[in-house]
């Protein structure tokens, strides 16, 4: 299966569609290979047959998405076909891939406040505002950096069993920006790598302890 097929098909999937709507969503030509695309969807769990009719769930975007990045697809290319939900997803699984245990949407009221994704290994917390958008200007990204911070601080309050965290800003698109106080700016196709090696370049990064 050539990975290319498969960041097409994440456009040719709805929650019901047909071989044929689904050949012509995702812009593959060929018939045949329209349906052997399908087939392998099959084959790793991803869809189910009713009739004539092929059925997806909410999951099976994210299960194409994690198929086609273990295939060598090209993260960023596959990025830019999820929705935010979808890639607020995908920045889970990265993380428990790295060994994190995750939790998305974690909110607090007084103040209220929001993060889209709390990763945690031990009492070390990673915090992670992740915006799907294609590009940010830098007084845009010190706006969220700001506001990502303050969100870290507020879990470090409210969760008395984590004693120091990382905030960091996700992005679809990389950035010529790195660093903003401290804060990483992490393109998406570089999350993997940067988890893989943050505990050995913790003096790079600003950490909020107790």
């Amino acid at each position: 299966m050539q990975s290319e097929l498969l960041v097409r098909a994440l456009s040719g999937i709805s929650s019901e569609t047909t071989a044929e709507e689904f050949r012509i969503r995702a812009n593959i030509l060929s018939k045949p290979i329209a349906e052997n695309v399908l087939d392998f969807l099959n084959n790793n769990g991803i869809g189910t047959s009713s009739g004539s009719k092929i059925l997806f769930s909410n999951a099976d975007r994210l299960k194409i998405a994690i198929l086609a990045i273990k295939m060598g697809c090209d993260i960023e290319q596959i990025s830019k076909k999820l929705t935010w939900r979808d890639f607020e997803a995908l920045t889970s699984k990265i993380l428990k891939l790295s060994g994190y245990k995750t939790a998305a949407h974690v909110t607090f009221s007084k103040p209220r406040m929001e993060i889209d994704v709390v990763g945690m290994k031990s009492q070390f917390v990673i915090t992670v505002d992740c915006k799907h958008w294609k590009h940010g200007s830098i007084p845009m990204l010190s706006f969220y950096v700001r506001r990502q911070i303050e969100r870290t601080k507020i879990l470090l309050v409210k969760r008395s069993y984590i004693s120091f965290a990382i905030p960091i800003i996700l992005t679809l698109h990389s950035t010529t920006v790195r660093f903003i106080k401290g804060t990483p700016i992490v393109p998406i196709t570089e999350f993997k790598s940067f988890l893989d090696g943050l505990e050995d370049n913790l003096l790079e990064v600003y950490v909020l302890y107790k």
